[in-house]
This record gives structure tokens, C-alpha cells and sequence, in this order.
């Protein structure tokens, strides 16, 4: 099949930190994470006679939420008219596994495209096994979030809280005094307004929806593939003619080169590739050439890594207060904590900043932060369980979806950061709507484009957490 052109469109002493408890007294919750693991690796037959082909219609370089996404939109829609690789360098997804917070889903936004992804997820998740099968136990829970505003932030939440209502979010906004009466265990004496979700808020095991995406999509036909990507191949187009670009000069991707576990590398044609490499999208841009040459190509992706500790909280004083009908609490300084299932304990963690150079540690601003909410635990012994990596835009904060505007055969999908999961359904289907389609028929992403970091225009989520 030949596949469609696509057009671009315009985180002292009290604590006590220790990495041997992941090991040796292993958290409920990781084991039950770690068992479900092994049905991801049972399913991906990476290693069970690969297939190499040499020529596919699309590829899909990273296989991890957004990547498998993708894979299972472009399948469901196209069937066999279009073939798919995925190229996962890791199919035991080793970070992926430590992803103990993601499986969060939350309709506070105040950009539009975040509200509808959410929206969509909340009807993905609803109907998850009519999406992705009957075997596939997403686990959700209704709990809500209880997001908490100190006084600086008190009337951008409230303009949030109206605008969402125009888009159908049911909302509450709690007074100081309502939060204390529900919930007394936090700390409010720094915080000047609440808002909780109503509806369409809660957790969700995110380990179960990746396997759920990357057993359909193979069931579909995707061609999953363990190998690392190193490099495109580029040809010379003399009569494509483009504004900045010396006639003659302009170079087309239709290639790249990837090694697999045995040494062997092997070239693969396509007629589009999606990158959502994660925290490794920025290299592989590189390999384009996006970020080290000049005119359109001068911009790099402004994508790096950032890592934060989730926490267990084992004998915290007074710990069921935090009852198990207690919201998923976020404040702005981005500490968020929330119950462990029907566990005794607690999780809890920080996100980690845009910027990193505040000259405090992470472990530093998560003390604080944790013993100024909850005074209550300010004695308990606070464990790591895990260590979780983002992939986080520091242009903006705010994801990148869609094709370069040199490369209009390559399309970003990198940078959403926490957000990436709870919102991979919507992501993949824009993907293939791209590719199929040659436009947005679902949520409208033109702004959400790499033109935006080419004329300067931040796309700012000013309720991100």
C-alpha cells in the first residue's frame, strides 16, 4: 500500500531511605506489578522467530505507552492495508515497570486538548475490554482528586474550574474549612482553595493497559521487534523545492538502520516513522539531524529525562485516617499521596520541576513539602519503592505531536511527561489519523506541533498537576 502524504499542520534525619526494602520487603502493590509483568513479556514474542522485513509502511520507534498506542489505532483502523513494526529496545520495559504513579486519571486541565484526551480516556477506560479484549483488567478505581491551591494560585484555579465547565467537567471547589472537615489529616494552614473531581477521576493499573495495547496490536498484526535504532538513511530530492532550504539541497528520510541483539544491523524502508522514544526521542531526532544542522533543522527537541522517588509510608501515625475513599491529593508544589489500594500504607512522591537548578535536592524539597501537608507523618519511616523516569518537554512542558516541518515523513510523539500514559489513547488515535487520514478528525493537536518552538509560541498547561 502507499500510504498518504502527510502535511504539516500550521523530587533529615526522620526519614530513612532505603533502596533494600524494594528487594527485601517488596511493597504489595510491586509485587502484584512485577507478576503482571511476566504476561507482558509472555506476550511479546520478540525473540520467537523475528521477522525482519525490509520494507514497511509505517514504524514506530518506542513501544512503551504511546508507541503500542499508536501500533493498536493503526491496526484497528487499517488492518491489513497497512503494516506496522515497533522497534523496542527494551521489551521487559524495565523503566516502564517502576511507573507506580502514572496509572492516574484526572480531567483537571485548562488547555482544551488535555481536557478532551481526558475525556477520551475516561470512555477508553470505561469500555477497555471492548477496546483491547476481555482479558485485560484495567482495575480502576473511582477515587477522584482533591487538587489544593495555595494563595497564589487560588484564582487561575477557579478560572480553570469555570472554563472546564464548559467542556462538561463536574468539579467541586471546597473552602478551606470544607477540606479540613473532610479531611482532616491535611494540612491547610498554607492553602487558600480546593477543587475535587466529581466524575471521570481515579487510579488505574497502568502495566495492564501496555499489555492490553500490545497484545491487541499484535493479534492485529504489528510487528514487534527488539532492536535499538541508530541511524537514517537520507536521499538527495533536487526537485523538491522549500522555503529556507537551497534548491537541491533538500534531504528525504525513507530509511533507518536499526541493530538487533546479535550484532546484526538491518536497514528498513518506510513511507512514515513515528518517534515516541520517550526520554530518548532527543537522540533520535538527532539521528535526522533535527537540532545540529541549520534553517528549519536548527531547533533541537527540547526533550530530556527527569527521574523522582515514589515512597512508601508503612507506620504512619494515624495512617487510616487517610481512609480508603480518600482522593489522590495533589498540591502545587507538585507532592502528591494517595492510599495504596485496600494496603495499610501510603504512597507518595514529588514531581520533579521543569528546570533543574534550584540548588535543593529532590529528596530535600520532598521532606519539606511532605511534613509541611501532612504533620502527622513527619515521624514515620518513609521507604523507596521505585524510581520513575518522565519524559519532560523543557521548552514548554507540554507535549509535542506531529510531523517536523523538514522531515514531514517523521512524527513526534514525545514529551507528554506523566501525562503520557492516561493519555495514550488519544495520542495513538491522533497518530494514525495523521497517517491515514492526513489530518485531526478527533482532537485538533495543530497546536501542540514543533512550529510552536520554531516562532516561540509556549503552549502552557497551567493545571498540569
Amino acid at each position: 500500500m502507499i500510504l498518504p502524504r502527510i502535511f504539516m499542520k500550521n523530587i533529615k534525619r526522620s526519614f530513612h531511605l532505603s533502596q533494600n526494602y524494594y528487594v527485601e520487603h517488596r511493597n504489595p502493590f510491586v509485587r502484584t506489578w512485577e507478576t503482571l509483568f511476566k504476561d507482558v513479556k509472555a506476550s511479546l514474542n520478540m525473540n520467537k522467530n523475528p521477522v525482519y522485513p525490509e520494507h514497511v509502511d509505517v514504524v514506530i520507534v518506542g513501544g512503551g505507552f504511546i508507541g503500542a498506542s499508536a501500533a493498536y489505532w493503526l491496526k484497528t483502523r487499517a488492518g491489513d492495508g497497512l503494516s506496522i513494526v515497533v522497534l523496542e529496545k527494551d521489551p521487559m520495559y524495565t523503566n516502564t515497570q517502576k511507573m507506580l504513579s502514572h496509572g492516574v486519571l484526572t480531567q483537571h486541565f485548562s488547555l482544551a486538548e488535555n481536557i478532551y484526551l481526558s475525556q477520551f480516556s475516561a470512555e477508553f477506560f470505561r469500555n477497555i475490554k471492548e477496546y483491547l479484549g476481555d482479558n485485560v483488567d484495567l482495575q480502576y478505581c473511582p477515587i477522584g482528586q482533591l487538587l489544593l491551591a495555595s494563595d497564589k494560585y487560588v484564582e487561575k484555579l477557579e478560572q480553570n474550574v469555570d472554563a472546564q465547565k464548559d467542556y462538561g467537567i463536574r468539579s467541586k471547589l471546597l473552602t478551606v474549612q470544607e477540606i479540613q472537615d473532610r479531611y482532616p489529616w491535611i494540612n491547610t494552614s498554607d492553602i487558600k482553595l480546593g477543587c475535587i473531581g466529581t466524575e471521570s477521576e481515579g487510579v488505574f493499573n497502568a502495566t495492564e493497559l501496555l499489555r492490553g495495547y500490545i497484545q491487541k496490536s499484535q493479534e492485529l498484526g504489528a510487528n514487534f521487534i527488539k532492536s535499538e535504532m541508530i541511524g537514517f538513511e537520507m536521499e538527495v530530492q533536487r526537485d523538491v523545492l522549500m522555503e529556507g532550504i537551497t534548491p537541491g539541497s533538500f534531504q528525504k528520510i525513507n530509511r533507518l538502520l536499526y541493530k538487533t541483539d546479535d550484532g546484526e544491523i538491518h536497514n528498513l524502508k518506510f513511507a512514515a516513522c513515528v518517534i515516541a522514544a520517550g526520554t530518548e526521542a532527543t537522540n533520535i531526532a538527532k539521528l535526522a539531524k533535527i537540532g545540529t544542522s541549520k534553517g528549519l533543522l536548527k531547533e533541537p527537541l527540547p526533550i530530556e529525562q527527569r527521574e523522582y522517588n515514589i515512597y512508601s509510608i508503612e507506620n504512619a501515625k494515624n495512617d487510616l485516617a487517610v481512609g480508603l475513599n480518600s482522593p489522590f491529593v495533589m498540591d502545587t508544589s507538585g507532592l502528591w499521596l494517595r492510599r495504596n489500594g485496600l494496603q495499610n500504607n501510603l504512597l507518595c512522591g514529588q514531581i520533579p520541576s521543569i528546570r533543574q537548578d534550584s540548588g535543593y535536592s529532590d529528596t530535600e524539597v520532598f521532606q519539606a513539602s511532605l511534613v509541611n501537608r501532612y504533620p502527622h507523618l513527619k515521624d514515620s519511616e518513609i521507604k523507596v519503592v521505585s524510581t520513575e523516569l518522565t519524559d519532560c518537554n523543557t521548552y514548554d512542558d507540554t507535549g509535542i505531536i506531529g510531523p517536523h516541518p523538514y522531515h514531514s515523513n517523521l512524527i513526534f510523539a514525545a514529551g507528554f511527561g506523566r501525562q503520557g500514559v492516561q493519555h495514550s489513547p488519544g495520542i495513538g488515535r491522533a497518530i494514525a489519523e495523521l497517517v491515514i487520514d492526513c489530518q485531526y478528525n478527533g482532537i485538533d493537536f495543530t497546536r501542540y506541533g514543533f512550529d510552536r518552538i520554531l516562532i516561540n509560541e509556549p503552549l502552557i498547561e497551567t493545571n498540569v498537576y
